[in-house]
């Protein structure tokens, strides 16, 4: 096969012009588009693309002349897609993988109905009280909450999504050299529309987590009438016995009761059952 006739035979190719005298007198260009594409068959996914720069590859368009272009292959318009989305956050922990995800898109359990029943009604402004969402582990807590959260975004709302563990331990390594960035995030959760606080409880604690963070987040947005959405493995007894002690075994039930009470009015209760769905 000459090499009109590759040329000819290609669907995406021949798409541009199918005349053989255009095609010889830019022959050159043709090859190098059917050389950049031939590098994505067979490929899965970025992590394994053999463009030169990570998905990218040469197109050509027929505007008057023909004209050599740089495409994104579907996987990085994916990618991109996704950045876009968690971009959109004011805060945000969502997980690279979680960042498609939505409430219209979401499969769930006959476990999960009332749950997502519930998160539907805050996407369309149905309830305006949050939830504290806890079970066992794998129940499917964030996926649901995840898929609010992206809702919510894409709504074009100001959303913080925030894995408690690692944001305290964010501001922890803030703590005594950087105030101005501890303020700047805790001002991000407390001004948020809609905040999520993820796993709740899994943080270890201290005065600085308790009453200098959260309490203040917390108060700001009981205040404002503010949405917030907890998930956690504890109940509400279970976190307020967790809040209550320090790293040091000090006791100070009254911080904890006072940070709980704002959390139980912020909240209505709702207990996820079924299985671990890590485990299949």
């Amino acid at each position: 096969m000459n090499d009109i006739e590759w040329i000819k035979n290609d669907e995406h190719l021949s798409k541009t012009c199918e005349d053989e005298a255009f095609i010889r007198e830019h022959l050159s260009s043709y090859k190098r588009v059917y050389e950049s594409r031939k590098l994505c068959e067979g490929c899965e996914g970025l992590f394994e693309c053999r463009q030169a720069s990570k998905g990218e590859r040469l197109d050509l368009r027929y505007d008057g002349v023909l004209i050599e272009e740089i495409e994104y292959c579907p996987y990085a318009l994916r990618q991109k897609k996704k950045e876009t989305v968690l971009g959109k956050y004011l805060y945000c922990d969502v997980a690279q993988n979680l960042a498609e995800l939505q409430l219209n898109n979401v499969s769930y359990t006959e476990d999960q109905k009332q749950l997502y029943l519930l998160l539907a009604a805050i996407l369309f402004e149905k309830r305006e009280k949050g939830l504290y969402v806890y079970g066992d582990l794998g129940t499917g807590k964030t996926y649901l909450c995840t898929a609010l959260a992206n809702s919510l975004v894409l709504k074009g709302k100001k959303v913080a999504f925030v894995k408690v563990s690692n944001f305290f331990n964010e501001m922890k390594s803030y703590f005594g050299k950087d105030s101005e960035m501890i303020d700047k995030n805790i001002n991000k959760l407390k001004k948020a529309e809609y905040l999520f606080l993820d796993d709740i409880g899994s943080e270890a604690v201290s005065e600085f987590v308790r009453d200098d963070i959260l309490f203040r987040v917390l108060d700001y947005r009981l205040e404002n009438k503010l949405v917030t959405i907890f998930t956690s493995n504890l109940s509400k007894e279970e976190l307020l016995k967790h809040y209550q002690y320090d790293r040091k075994e000090k006791s100070n039930l009254m911080n904890a009761r006072r940070l709980m009470e704002r959390i139980d009015i912020l909240t209505d209760d709702h207990v996820l059952s079924g299985k671990n769905m890590r485990r299949g």
